[in-house]
């Protein structure tokens, strides 16, 4: 319900491509322009497919420069000249620009730093001109009046990296609109192995790059459906996409294995197959698997850092992993990372147990309302001090 309000506030991020902190930053800003707040939404590159999403009561400002750092003058004008009383910057890049935006123009705003992925990896893989980077987020980001981590294990990154007093990180969910996802689930879809279903459909929805490990998946998942007539789906694109394409070929698995490419509705996808599965090298806290849930599907998921175990094991130790074997955990099923036969155990025995699957897609209407979209607005609103 909208309300009146004038307070002016701002969400801040680097583009609209099709990953899952730019999905969560969109839903923020059209959430709150809904309860009537003034929202501007700032972004250093306007392209990309979440861009059609954004609500027209937000007010979209590009800063785009052409390189990121000559977008900094455009920030600290927009500072300058219309400062919102907070904002949230999503990525280390806006984090800086509006840390500097800030201090530039002695701007009352509040800065929150809102961050959604492990720091240490993201570290591992800077290099040329944004080696200075882990420099800079160590220097500047004691400077920000809060920041918030999407999972406990991102927090305890956060922390680990940038020495900021554990008193000052707060952990928020990512939201999920659920009632949304609930109707966009139902659409139809034109894809054979769907609409013609012969066989169980296990479906992956993921960027196509390292982080998600999708070359593991497909082999594991060519071993499994060797014993379990099946096929997988994988809804996504990205810049692996050629190449994992030509690997499931010389693999003999493109009679079982579909790219789907980028898909507006992935639930549509997500709730006519069977299971979700999940490889992940390393998350934040995926939206994918929260998204698995809310469409009621049995899970399969890797228990790496960080973010799975919080979301299917919530009563275990969110810092424990397997280091090798699975875990039927309460609302889904976890694996080591990497190993393949536990992936393979779990999707064969995923495939064949209608009882199991049936049992996590009740669990699974439970825990997908700890991600409901205006709890998780609210405590970022308490966050945002407003």
């Amino acid at each position: 319900m909208e309300t009146k309000n004038n307070t002016k506030i701002a969400f801040f991020l680097s583009s609209f491509r099709a990953g899952g902190g730019e999905r969560v930053t969109v839903d923020l800003a059209n959430g709150f322009a809904e309860r009537g707040y003034s929202v501007d939404l700032l972004v250093m590159k306007p392209v990309g497919p979440y861009k059609e999403q954004v609500n027209p009561k937000v007010n979209l400002i590009s800063v785009d420069a052409g390189r990121i750092i000559f977008s900094l003058p455009k920030v600290i004008d927009y500072f300058r000249k219309t400062p919102p009383e907070v904002i949230v910057a999503i990525d280390e890049y806006t984090h800086l620009m509006a840390l500097a935006g800030r201090w530039r123009t002695g701007a009352k705003t509040r800065v929150i730093l809102r961050m959604g992925n492990m720091m240490p990896e993201l570290f591992k893989r800077y290099g040329g001109k944004s080696k200075f980077l882990p420099v800079l987020v160590r220097r500047f980001y004691k400077y920000a009046d809060g920041v918030i981590a999407n999972s406990k294990g991102v927090r305890d990154s956060i922390i680990e990296v940038t020495g900021i007093d554990e008193k000052r990180v707060s952990v928020i969910f990512n939201p999920k609109l659920l009632p949304v996802i609930h109707s966009l689930m139902k659409e139809e879809v034109s894809y054979d192995w769907l609409t013609k279903k012969t066989l169980p459909v296990a479906v992956a929805v993921c960027r196509l790059r390292e982080q998600k490990n999708l070359e593991f998946l497909i082999r594991a998942f060519a071993k499994a459906s060797s014993v379990v007539p099946s096929r997988l789906i994988i809804v996504g694109a990205g810049r692996d996409g050629v190449r994992l394409q030509e690997m499931t070929r010389e693999i003999s698995a493109d009679d079982r294995v579909s790219f789907a490419g980028y898909q507006e509705n992935p639930y549509a996808f997500m709730a006519k197959s069977d299971i979700f599965v999940s490889a992940s090298l390393w998350e934040g806290l995926p939206n994918a698997v929260i998204e698995a849930l809310v469409c009621g599907m049995p899970v399969i998921s890797s228990d790496c850092d960080s973010g799975p175990r919080e979301i299917l094991a919530p009563d275990t130790d969110y810092r424990g992993r397997l280091k090798k074997g699975l875990e039927y955990a309460q609302y889904g099923v976890l694996t080591a990372v990497n190993d393949e036969d536990a992936l393979v155990s779990a999707l064969t025995k995923m495939l064949t147990d209608s009882a199991l699957r049936q049992k996590y897609s009740d669990l699974a209407k439970d825990r997908m309302l700890v991600f409901d979209f205006p709890k998780i607005l609210d405590e970022y609103a308490k966050e945002m001090g407003i």
